[in-house]
C-alpha cells in the first residue's frame, strides 16, 4: 500500500538509509510533506504512517553555570584592586 509522506527525508549517499534533514549523510531528498511514497520504499526504509523520524532530534545542551558561584565570585572581587576614582578636589578643578 503506497503511503504519503508527513516530513521531509533525504537518503545517504549510497541510497541504502533515510536520514534527518541537516544529517552530515544526506546527499538526496527522497520526499517532502505529501509525496506519494510506493510500498517497496515503504517496507524498504521501515516508513510508518508517512514518518520515519517520530521524534525531533534532541537539542544539544549547554553547560551551565550555577548563579550562585557567578555572584560568590562578584561579591568576592568587590574592593581588592581595580581602579579607585575619587571626586576632584576644588583646588583641582580650577587648574
Amino acid at each position: 500500500m503506497n503511503m504519503i509522506a508527513k516530513e521531509r527525508m533525504y537518503t545517504n549517499a549510497a541510497q541504502t538509509k533515510l536520514v534527518r534533514a541537516g544529517s552530515p549523510d544526506a546527499a538526496f531528498l527522497y520526499a517532502t510533506p505529501g509525496t506519494e511514497i510506493p510500498e517497496s520504499a515503504v517496507k524498504r526504509f521501515g516508513i510508518v504512517n508517512g514518518r520515519k523520524f517520530t521524534k525531533e532530534p534532541a537539542p544539544a545542551k549547554k553547560a551551565k553555570t550555577p548563579k550562585a558561584d557567578k555572584a560568590k565570585k562578584a561579591a568576592a572581587n568587590k574592593g581588592k584592586g581595580g581602579l579607585t576614582i575619587t571626586p576632584l578636589s576644588d583646588a583641582d578643578k580650577e587648574s
